[in-house]
Order: structure tokens, then C-alpha cells, then sequence
């Protein structure tokens, strides 16, 4: 495939600018939020996916998105390839859990899944691994979304970055859509989340038995966390490394490997 050489406009996994504010909102309402930014509040099921389809809506708007129909042929090549790769899921699990799969034409190499279904490839990812290991990779993040944990990263980046109350705060007492500010805040707060090693422990046990059910060998579940590690000490250290946001999200590949090769 041709080496990917765009880079990332504003993908999920950047650092955005720490001046981001949220614009009009009263001084006083917006400090009270932030204190309670930190403690729990409820949302129902329809609110989180309505905060996730805003969000994922202005992700995809600010990065370069392969489609099947673009004229650019790197762009084109990508996205026929993933809807190659994701054509073998089961129609009954992509309904269920409202699937939404793409890539991003960016050099990065990861992957997420949000709240509402929604998962994103990158296409540097996509450089280094063949269709069976991204199908695993796409896998362990439905095993995310099944497993809620990607829900509930998402409701503590709101809570952490305040923005339920601090979208109420703007202009009366009810909650407005999100501006443009807000939704590059609450992209920070994705960015700095991690998963547990429990989390990815089960993600990709789920990852495992999800290549099974597609019919693929599902060592490639194990082989993909390879390719990880692999890029991971050619860099050095990950204190050191460019990747370091990267391998700090996945915890220690060499015992997630481990604990693969013991399944049957």
C-alpha cells in the first residue's frame, strides 16, 4: 500500500492547545462546573450517544477520512481495503452495537472506538500490519465498546472537563450542543484517558474469540500486539520515544502476548 505521508490535522490522539476556552460562558456558573466536573453525575444512555455521534461528527470533520469514493487514490486504496477487512463481521453484531468503521488518511499508528460505535483506524497503522491483525485490532476495540469501557471513558472525559455543566452555562439553563472549543477540550480529556490492564487484558481476550467468529486464525490477535512491540523497541524507551502516548494506552504488550498464547 502507499506509504501514508499526511499529518494529523486535529485525530483524537494530539495534543490540542491548552488555551482552548469554552467562549461565552459566565466566569462564576463555569468554575462551579469544573469543581463539579470531578464528581458523579447521570447521564442516560440517549445523552451519551448523543455527546458521542457530536463528537465523532466533528473528529471526522477534522480529519481527512478515507472514503471508497475518493478521487485520491492513496485515500481510495485505504478505505477499499478496510471495507474489505470489516466485511467479514457478523451483520447481527454490527447492528447491535451500531458499528461505524473508517480510517483516517493520517500517519499515526492507532486506533479507538467511542462510545456511540463509532471506531477509526489509522492509516499508519494499516502501513505496518496485515488484514487479519487489523481485523484483530478492530476486534479488541469492539471488545472496548462491549465491555462499556469505552462508554465509561467517555463519561469521565466529560466529567473531568466539566462539559455537561459548562454547555448549560451557555446562554440559559439547558444543555446546548457542544462549540467548537468544548468538543477540542473534551478531545483533550480523550487523548489523556488510558485503559486498565484488566480493560485490555479482556479487550483482547474479546478480540480472540472475535476473529474465531469471523473465521480467521486468531493468533493474529497476539501477532498484532507483536507488531506494537516490535515498533516499541525500535524506538527505545517509551519514556523516550515519539510513541510514548501510544504505549503508555497499552499497557505491557510482552505480558498482554503472554497471557494470548495461553489461549486455546
Amino acid at each position: 500500500m502507499k506509504k501514508v505521508v499526511l499529518t494529523v490535522v486535529l485525530a483524537l490522539l494530539c495534543n490540542f492547545l491548552a488555551s482552548a476556552q469554552f467562549g461565552k460562558i459566565k466566569l462564576d456558573k463555569a468554575v462551579d462546573a469544573a469543581a463539579k466536573g470531578v464528581k458523579s453525575f447521570t447521564l442516560s444512555d440517549a445523552e451519551i450517544k448523543g455527546y458521542a455521534d457530536e463528537y465523532m461528527q466533528w473528529s471526522d470533520a477534522h480529519n481527512p477520512v478515507c472514503k471508497t469514493t475518493d478521487k485520491d487514490k492513496g485515500m481510495k486504496e485505504v478505505a477499499d481495503r478496510l471495507a474489505k477487512i470489516v466485511s467479514v463481521i457478523p451483520a447481527n453484531l454490527t447492528k447491535e452495537l451500531n458499528l461505524n468503521i473508517l480510517s483516517y488518511y493520517v500517519i499515526d499508528v492507532n486506533a479507538f472506538a467511542c462510545a456511540n460505535g463509532d471506531i477509526r483506524v489509522f492509516a499508519g497503522l494499516m502501513d505496518l500490519m496485515t488484514d487479519d491483525q487489523i481485523l484483530a485490532v478492530i476486534g479488541h476495540e469492539i471488545g472496548h465498546i462491549v465491555n462499556k469501557d469505552s462508554k465509561d471513558a467517555f463519561v469521565t472525559a466529560l466529567r473531568v472537563s466539566a462539559l455537561k455543566d459548562a454547555a448549560g452555562a451557555v446562554g440559559g439553563n439547558t444543555v446546548q450542543k457542544l462549540n467548537d472549543a468544548q468538543l477540542s477540550d473534551l478531545a483533550e480529556s480523550l487523548a489523556n484517558a488510558q485503559y486498565s490492564q484488566k480493560q485490555e487484558n479482556a479487550a483482547d481476550a474479546y478480540g480472540y474469540e472475535f476473529l474465531k467468529k469471523c473465521g480467521k486464525d486468531p493468533s493474529n490477535m497476539a501477532s498484532s500486539l507483536g507488531v506494537l512491540l516490535q515498533l516499541q523497541e525500535e524506538a527505545g524507551t517509551p519514556e523516550n520515544s515519539k510513541f510514548n502516548k501510544l504505549f503508555s494506552s497499552h499497557p505491557d504488550l510482552k505480558k498482554r502476548i503472554e497471557t494470548l498464547s495461553k489461549m486455546n
